[in-house]
């Protein structure tokens, strides 16, 4: 059986939605770890991080998030697949060499994401965006989607990392936005939009989830 490891927190960022569909049908032996536990990462064949109100931006980074970077890093250098969503994708970011800097102002809302190669049309959305840092990946990865604001999704060999939210579902949307304290005038517009678009969405995020897997057996074919 091939096993995955999904990394977050117990009540914030937590929900799966179609990531947990698409494991599911994929045949993965999911288990999940918490950061309350400042967890070791155990072995696996896929590791996936979700979001956190914490942050790795220069200037912000706290002993917790120093500590995942070097989980992180230390599971990239093992070769193995690994999946960043949103603080996920910055700490992706920080471990491979990039940086990770601090907003103006929150980057929040429902996108159409920017790509340069006409194969990534998975990568294109509209997609969820709630995020207040951005990740600038380093020269050698492949950035594969941006936005006006930031690079929203990067990779390199078998691992990506998206700075948007294909995991989450309207009703997931809405909790995760009252868990970090936002008021629904911040949330109630994106969760609308997510609801009207919420088949389409999911069969986006499941076809994101397959060009990722794709990728990686590719790089496994050719070594």
């Amino acid at each position: 059986m091939t096993t995955a490891v999904v990394l977050s927190h117990r009540d914030i960022a937590h929900e799966l939605g179609p990531l947990g569909e698409w494991l599911e049908e994929g045949g993965f032996g999911v288990t999940r770890t918490y950061r309350e536990d400042d967890p070791a990462v155990p072995a696996a064949d896929l590791l996936v991080v979700l979001g956190s109100p914490q942050s790795v931006a220069t200037g912000y980074c706290a002993p917790p998030g120093d500590a995942e970077i070097a989980r992180v890093r230390a599971w990239l250098d093992s070769g193995r697949p690994y999946l960043g969503i949103c603080f996920g994708a910055q700490v992706l970011a920080r471990a491979l060499g990039g940086s990770v800097t601090r907003l103006p102002s929150a980057d929040r809302g429902w996108m159409t994401l920017a790509v340069d190669d006409p194969q990534d049309t998975a990568l294109v959305g509209p997609w969820m965006v709630w995020h207040e840092d951005a990740l600038i990946g380093p020269d050698r990865v492949n950035v594969r989607a941006r936005s006006a604001t930031a690079q929203q999704a990067i990779s390199l060999e078998r691992a990506w990392g998206v700075q948007f939210h294909p995991e989450v579902t309207s009703d997931s949307l809405e909790r995760m936005a009252i868990a970090l304290g936002a008021g629904p005038q911040e949330y109630g517009p994106s969760v609308e939009a997510l609801d009207a678009d919420a088949a389409a969405h999911r069969r986006r995020a499941l076809d994101l989830f397959d060009a990722f897997w794709a990728a990686v057996n590719s790089a496994d074919q050719n070594g």
